[in-house]
Parts: C-alpha cells; structure tokens; sequence
C-alpha cells in the first residue's frame, strides 16, 4: 500500500509539474487581460499587438481578451487558475485583492514621470461652473461605477461635501464620457485626469532646477490663462495630455487638442490615487511571471513598444516601475478598503 502511495504521490507531482510546463504553449495559453477602460477599439488593435510582442520575447503563447466591462475584468481575475495576468485600474485591484488576495500587482504604470494620477471634473467653459459646488443637481457622466477616477473616488468627494445630482450616468468608459458631455447630454463628466506639462522653451531647465507640476497645482498651468480667459500664446503654452487629449486624437470630430481645451474646463481634481498596474492571478508560476515582468519592461522602452503603450485612447502608459502589493494601501485607506495585514 505504500508503494502504491509513493506510486501515487510520484504520478500527481508529475502531472502538476506537467500542467506547470504546459502554461504558455498553444494547448494552454497565458491570458493577458484588457480593461476596456478608455476607447475599446483602439484596445482592440493595441492589445493584440502588445500580446504578441510579449510572446515573442519571452517564447510563451500570450492570448490578448477584452474585458466585456469592469465588472467581468473583476471577476475574471478573481476566478483566474494561475494563468492570467492583466491591467486592472487601481480600484479594480483593490477590489479584486479583497476577493482574492493571492492576486499580485508587479509593475505600476507611468506617466509622464509620475507614478500616481488623479480624478479631473470636466465641464464646458461656458457653462460658468467655478468650483465643485457649482455641480450640485446637474448631470454627472461617467465610465462605470468601478472605475477608480470615473466615480469611486469622485463619489466619495461629493458624498463628503454633500453633493447630489439630478442624474448619474454609466456611459461605458472615459471617451463616452466626455462625449456626453460635448453632446449636451451631460452638465459635467470625470474622468482620468494627467498633469500638465510645461512649454517646449522651458522644459528642460525647469527639469534642470528640480522643478516640475504636483497635484495640488493648478490642473491647467501652462494652458489656460485664467487672468484673460483665454488660451495662453503659443509661445508660452503647454502641453495637454488628459482625456481631451485622448478625444482629439481617437475622435477627432471635436477639434484640435486646443479647440477641445476651449471649449472643456477642469472644474476640480480629486485625488491623487497611485496608477493601474500589471497584475497576476492567484498561483501564477513565478518564473514565468519573471520572464513576462522583464519583457514589458523591454517592451515599454523600445520605440515600437512605447508607442503601442502611450497611445491616447488606449492606457497612456509611458513606462513602468516595480512595485508590489503595498503601493495600493495609500489608496485603500482613501476609498475605505481594509488594509491587508502581512
């Protein structure tokens, strides 16, 4: 009976270890989930491309899915066999360690320099609205009501200054959002907010000096002249990367990135919240996680990859840094989500 056992015991570890093995190959494909969090066409396209470069570098088989919605993503992740990795938004990997805390974040994305982001409220300038309370009873849009600048944390800021609104609307992402608001089907919109960058003539000495945007600044320095109303000379003007930047350029029957900031104001910021990152399912084998670790990393940084990964209506990712599970306590703390004892 024992050498039956031993027998046993010897012929399940080495199908485990087969099964191991096997994660990767065209039998057992790894799966690199998508949130469809900005435009879903361009991550369509985008996706693939990334997936495939991936496999490439590493020699594993990356299949690319997309998400139905956030909550699918969610519950996609949590249910995972140690075969998936994918790009929660930063409440989504809240929510999803909560369920599930084996789920690990690696690498956190960024952008333009920063890796943290926050929450902006966009309205049209001439609605007039000149702070948050200005919203009161109006229409708010947004992507869905797990989207971590979309509205868990916009929520929580209105809830605490007891704000209200005739009508909340789920639109589906960040570009639909806005939308609604350039079509008159919303007074107000949030959405990912991205700092602002400084005038070509002045950037590398204000680089130089150390000096750069933090939140808390003004969200359009550099952009709108708010002494005349207007936009400030080209001369002197910025750089916009926010989401009506992602709208004149995926969108594009709005305007120019500049008719679009004349027309959109940033009524108020919420946050700042650390960024999305690349996380992996519960029992995902570590030398494979390895392997993929290091190739997005090479991806990101070679000009084809950054291209794929900052492109406006897909992440804007402009590269990554290694984390791990303790980079989100600062925002569990913000939202109210328990912080996990290790």
């Amino acid at each position: 009976m024992k050498r039956v056992a031993l027998v046993f015991i010897g012929l399940a570890a080495f199908g485990l270890a087969t099964l191991a093995q096997a994660l990767g190959t065209p039998e057992r494909p790894i799966i690199m989930l998508f949130v469809p969090s900005v435009k879903v066409d361009v991550i369509q396209e985008v996706g693939p491309q990334i997936a495939q470069a991936l496999s490439e570098l590493t020699g594993l088989v990356i299949k690319p899915v997309i998400a139905a919605d956030y909550a699918a993503f969610i519950e996609a992740m949590i249910t995972a066999k140690g075969d998936m990795f994918g790009v929660p938004t930063t409440d989504q990997y809240a929510r999803i360690t909560m369920e599930n805390p084996g789920v690990h974040a690696r690498l956190a994305a960024v952008r333009a320099g920063y890796p943290y982001y926050f929450a902006s409220i966009y309205a049209l300038r001439e609605k007039g609205f000149k702070s948050v309370y200005d919203l009161q009873g109006k229409v708010w849009a947004f992507a869905s009501t797990r989207s971590t600048s979309g509205y868990v944390i916009p929520k929580k800021y209105f809830d605490q200054l007891g704000l209200s609104f005739a009508e909340e609307k789920a639109v589906g992402t960040h570009v639909n959002a806005l939308i609604a608001v350039l079509e008159g089907q919303a007074d107000f919109c949030t959405g990912y907010g991205s700092p602002p960058l400084p005038p070509d003539t002045i950037a590398e000495a204000l680089k130089a000096a150390g000096w750069r945007w933090e939140f808390g600044m003004d969200p359009e320095l550099w952009l709108w002249d708010r002494w005349n109303n207007d936009l400030y000379p080209e001369g002197i003007r910025g750089h916009c990367r926010d989401l009506r930047w992602a709208i004149a350029t995926e969108v594009k029957v709005y305007g120019d990135i500049w008719e679009l900031v004349k027309k959109v104001a940033v009524v108020d910021v919420v946050g700042p919240m650390p960024n999305d990152c690349i996380a992996f399912s519960a029992g995902f084998p570590k030398d494979l996680e390895d392997r993929i670790v290091e190739a997005i990393k090479i991806h990101i940084r070679s000009p084809e990859g950054y291209k794929l990964w900052s492109r406006p209506g897909f992440y804007e990712w402009y590269d990554v840094a290694e984390i791990d599970d303790s980079f989100y306590d600062s925002y569990r703390k913000l939202a109210g989500y328990p912080v996990p004892q290790r």
